[in-house]
């Protein structure tokens, strides 16, 4: 008798388990939050990849700054050299700036004719960015 009542609990609380509903979902749950966590950590990568992809560029363009010049001290400079260049020249290279490149994506426009240019499609992305860099 004593043994029959240990197992049935047991037993009891298994099938209750395959049963219960909350415990399928929380198990597609989890996997919903694995997912959610890999896609986050992918995005985090690409990321720092195109952070780091820019300051080694920036290290290439800005006076003072060298291939082994940290990420801060390159934001540093860059940011001297760009309000060097807004004292000397003022808002004219920023305004040719905006006219000759595509809102936030940081591509050129295509040039349609020798004075006019192509605008920018509304779904480009970053993802051009790779083509330049490369």
């Amino acid at each position: 008798m004593c043994d029959s009542q240990s197992t049935v609990p047991a037993q009891g609380s298994w099938q209750s388990a395959q049963s219960n509903p909350s415990v399928q979902v929380q198990s597609g749950t989890q996997e919903g939050v694995a997912q959610r966590r890999e896609r986050h950590n992918r995005m985090e990568r690409d990321r720092r990849r195109r952070i780091r992809i820019c300051c080694d560029e920036l290290n290439l363009l800005v006076p003072f700054c060298t291939a082994d010049t940290d990420k801060a001290t390159t934001l540093q400079w860059t940011t001297a050299f760009l309000k060097y260049i807004q004292e000397k020249h003022g808002d004219s290279l920023k305004q040719e700036f905006e006219t000759v490149f595509c809102g936030k994506t940081g591509r050129r426009l295509k040039i349609a004719s020798s004075d006019s240019f192509v605008t920018c499609p509304l779904q480009e992305n970053m993802h051009g960015y790779e083509d330049q860099v490369a």
